[in-house]
């Protein structure tokens, strides 16, 4: 085993959270700090997905026209405000040229090089006693046309086949259909089964990781913000002011708040990550589907986690990244009850939103700083932070040890995700 090491893990989210758990039962010393509280952003608010044939880039070139919809109406998934346009140019100028097929190709081979290691990353956290409770196996994906269904299902059968899974399994349509799922709206034609993808309780997976890491003896300070950082030392802000902390090696995990305004970030890539905001509730309906439903035409998801039915969906970018916007959220009800029967009429709860780390790639940073090699930066995960945190823990440990990150039995080419 590695020599110990006193690692600084800066970021409770889900890359956090998962690197600190890794680290601590590598036998590392974990100090894990969070501006707010462990698991806040978005780690609690997500679908609960691990799902490595969805994990694609999300620049993709039917995204193009998706863009002009997201700047000229509130009432699509995609919303863009006009007054983060000039904030945007940067992101925006290198998303729509990741869509170019050929780029998309290449963001897709880097980006299988973790999505093919996601199972078997959670399946050794299971064996070490976190539960990944409260959800179940399978996603029913559906839609009001058979014929673009099937489109999005040639695509999954073909990722399946590469990442060596049972392939999804064939098109229901009308009766077929519903007598599967009840709880679909008849206007839902099509639909099929991906079995083998799992959801889990991001609430569970969240508290069982804190649990873990104290058990470990890592010390947890909440309300702590990094405000600088370099060859090992860190500038640390809580309520009693700056301080200085230590450190043989450092994680830089702060996801959408991973930017310039941290001292020791300026010029590196980080000033690509922007934050797309998405929406979350709770609702309680008189029957629960049996798998997570993926509704593809309206882009909004429906989870059964934990006795309840959590609803995700929509993509905001604007100035305000953690504003809470009643009329998205109404959207996304609107959505949602339009492929779920029964839901339109229940209370809402639990109404969520928060940031995820976008860059213009679709791939993540995992890299050390060129001007500190001590300090690992671990962001920018996209909409795939639950599917890729363990994985992506496993190779910044690697890192932090000084050994080549193995993924699936294949050495893990680093490149595209440097700084």
């Amino acid at each position: 085993m590695a020599a110990s090491k006193d690692v600084l893990v800066a970021g409770a989210g889900l890359i956090g959270l998962c690197t600190a758990y890794s680290l601590a039962r590598a036998g590392h010393r974990v100090t894990l700090i969070d501006k707010d509280k462990v698991g806040s952003g978005a780690a609690r608010g997500n679908a609960g997905e691990i799902t490595p044939i969805q994990v694609t880039p999300m620049p993709q070139p039917e995204q193009l026209s998706e863009i002009v919809k997201g700047l000229t109406t509130r009432r699509h998934y995609l919303n863009i405000s006009p007054l983060s346009t000039p904030l945007l140019s940067a992101f925006g100028a290198g998303f729509i040229y990741n869509t170019l097929p050929s780029r998309v190709r290449k963001n897709t081979r880097d980006l299988d090089q973790l999505a093919r290691g996601a199972f078997a990353a959670f399946d050794s956290y299971h064996q070490d006693g976190i539960s990944l409770a409260g959800g179940g196996y399978g996603f029913l994906n559906t839609h009001v046309s058979a014929d673009a269904l099937q489109v999005f299902r040639d695509n999954q059968v073909a990722r399946a086949d590469m990442l060596g899974q049972k392939r999804p399994g064939q098109i229901m349509l009308d009766g077929e259909l519903h007598d599967f799922e009840p709880v679909l709206d008849e206007h839902v034609r099509a639909g099929f089964l991906a079995p083998t993808e799992r959801y889990i309780d991001p609430n569970i997976f969240v508290d069982e990781l804190h649990a873990k890491l104290l058990d470990y003896g890592a010390q947890i300070m909440e309300h702590t913000e990094l405000v600088g950082i370099d060859s090992h030392q860190a500038t640390l802000r809580s309520a009693s002011g700056e301080s200085q902390l230590g450190f043989d090696r450092a994680v830089v995990a702060t996801g959408a708040w991973t930017t310039p305004k941290i001292k020791g970030l300026e010029a590196t890539r980080t000033t690509w990550i922007t934050s797309g905001t998405g929406y979350s509730y709770h609702v309680q309906p008189d029957r629960l589907p049996g798998y997570l439903v993926a509704s593809i035409d309206r882009k909004t998801i429906g989870v059964p986690l934990s006795g309840e039915l959590r609803v995700v969906g929509l993509m905001d970018f604007s100035t305000e990244v953690e504003k809470f916007e009643p009329q998205r959220i109404h959207h996304l009800a609107s959505q949602a009850s339009a492929f779920i029967k029964g839901i339109g009429d229940k209370p809402r709860y639990n109404e969520w939103t928060g940031p995820r780390p976008m860059t213009p790639t679709g791939l993540p940073i995992i890299s050390p700083l060129k001007s500190a090699p001590d300090v690992i930066v671990a962001t920018g995960h996209n909409m795939h932070g639950l599917s890729l945190g363990p994985v992506t823990a496993e190779i910044v440990t690697s890192m932090v040890e000084g050994r080549p990150g193995i993924v699936a039995g294949a050495e893990v080419d680093m490149t595209p995700f440097s700084l």
